[in-house]
């Protein structure tokens, strides 16, 4: 069955993933922290007892999986709240000022956007050393603004060279009472694209940094965290890859399909 860019399917599938972050603790058959048999129960394969199977320190991995979705999502969530509202900021201020103050803003937008995103991040977490989930949902967000930015700059361009909006302009309508009652009314639709674009790139790279064991520290789960707890024996403990692996590949396309749909239905 092909999924269009219509469909309602991916936004249903992606709401259904969030309420399972949400409420995925309270649905988990065991405590995601619980180690009861680190001897007998290590690195089981799935079985009906176990449906993911359990992790080398006998953790069920199902239990770990819904825990670290509230993570791993709510990381994502927070960030795209800082990036979208940072970008917002900036592509609105810059094309309501103009002139000098939008060249000078669409250029520091660019310069960041010429900085590989995932190198500043391992930067910024090797300089302050293991940071916390709050603090890493603050630097995903404070790298990740800059397509909005150009994304909201470029529409309310588009907006304000309208006929009704030049006209309140050369009426003297204040900026900010342009934007509060116009520009974000028109813009919600560009905001929602750039917010679900961010969101499928903030999911893949909070799990990255936590692979690599600087993101969430141990023993709170977190999707890219599981993963690395195969311990390099990827074949042998296929489960531990396969299930958080498959859970973030489906979280960024249900984001794509999402903004694609977004953004055919402007």
């Amino acid at each position: 069955m092909t999924v269009r860019a219509t469909s309602p399917v991916p936004s249903l599938a992606l709401t259904a993933l969030v309420l399972l972050a949400v409420v995925g603790p309270w649905l988990a058959p065991y405590d995601p922290l619980a180690q009861p048999d680190p001897i007998a129960l290590a690195s089981q394969a799935p079985s009906w007892a176990h449906p993911f199977g359990t992790d080398p320190l006998s953790r069920d991995v199902l239990s770990r999986m819904l825990a670290g979705a509230r993570v791993s999502l709510g990381i994502a969530a927070l960030a795209v709240v800082v990036a979208v509202a940072l970008g917002s900021l900036v592509g609105s201020s810059a094309a309501l000022a103009g002139r000098w103050v939008d060249t000078v803003l669409m250029r520091v937008t660019d310069a960041a956007m010429a900085l590989p995103r995932l190198l500043v991040l391992l930067t910024a977490v090797a300089a302050f050393g293991r940071v916390s989930p709050l603090a890493l949902a603050l630097l995903l967000g404070a790298t990740g603004w800059m397509t909005t930015a150009r994304l909201v700059r470029q529409e309310t361009g588009r907006l304000l060279a309208s006929e009704n909006l030049r006209g309140a302009r050369a009426l003297g309508v204040p900026s900010l009472r342009l934007l509060r009652g116009h520009l974000l009314p028109a813009l919600a639709p560009t905001i929602a694209v750039a917010a679900t674009v961010a969101f499928g790139a903030a999911v893949p790279l909070e799990a990255g940094l936590s692979f690599l064991g600087l993101g969430v520290a141990p023993p709170d789960p977190s999707w890219g965290n599981i993963i690395l707890e195969a311990e390099g024996r990827l074949v042998a403990r296929w489960w531990l890859v396969l299930f958080p692996t498959g859970a973030i590949v489906g979280a960024v396309l249900l984001a794509n399909l999402v903004a694609e749909r977004l953004g055919g239905s402007k």
